[in-house]
Parts: C-alpha cells; structure tokens; sequence
C-alpha cells in the first residue's frame, strides 16, 4: 500500500495565501478556492499543487505562532532533487528567507527555509553530494 502526505498549513486569508504560493513558489490552484456563502470572502479551503506535492491551505480565525520563532523551526519539510536552484527562483520570485541556503552538519542535506504570508515555515532540502 503506497502512502503520500499532504501537510494543511493555517492561513488567516486563504486567496492571501494562495496568491502568494502561486506567485512567489510557482504553485498552481487547479480547483480554486473554497468558499461556502456563509463564511469569509477570501475562502475557507485549498489545494495547491507543485510538481508532485500538494499542500492544504485551510482557513484560522486566531494567531498561528508568536513572533519570536527560532530561526530553526519549521512545519513542512519538502524534499528536492536540487535546492539551488529552487532557491535562486524563490529569491528572484521575491519569497521571503528565514534562512538562506546551508549543509546540514549533522543530517546530509543542504536546505533553506521559507516563511509565508502566516508564518508557516517550509524548509526545502535535498542530499548534499560529495562532486
């Protein structure tokens, strides 16, 4: 039985979020958003869609995290061929860095960390090679 995982990240405005995914990290909406006619305008729900990941945008009405973060939090790790040069188009894309691109001492993996419009942290990294 093959698994997969699609992590639900909390956003205070879902069309917010959507936007800046779509535009800053190249994520798609192929469904839209979801907007029940009793609940807010900018949505309740939405997938979005990156190569072979999704992620789950879901509305939250209080705040998500305190603004003292450690650098070194995250929520979503995501696993790449190459983050150099995913890490060049999120910075030309105008993503906002938590922290720029490092090797891992301890772990293997070269990675960055990006923050969103509600502070989701998403770290993106893949194996350091030895070439």
């Amino acid at each position: 039985m093959a698994w997969s995982v699609a992590p639900v990240l909390g956003s205070k405005n879902v069309a917010n979020s959507v936007e800046y995914y779509c535009e800053r990290l190249g994520f798609q909406n192929p469904n839209g958003i979801f907007r029940p006619e009793d609940h807010e305008n900018s949505g309740v729900y939405a997938i979005i869609t990156r190569d072979n990941i999704d992620l789950h945008i879901q509305i939250r009405r209080r705040e998500l995290y305190p603004d003292d973060r450690e650098r070194i939090e995250s929520d979503v790790y995501i696993y790449v061929d190459d983050v150099d040069p995913l890490f060049k188009e999120f910075n030309e894309r105008g993503a906002t860095m938590v922290r720029h691109i490092t090797d891992g001492p301890n772990y293997e993996l070269r990675d960055f960390v990006i923050e969103d419009l509600d502070q989701n942290r998403l770290i993106f990294g893949s194996p350091i090679t030895n070439e």
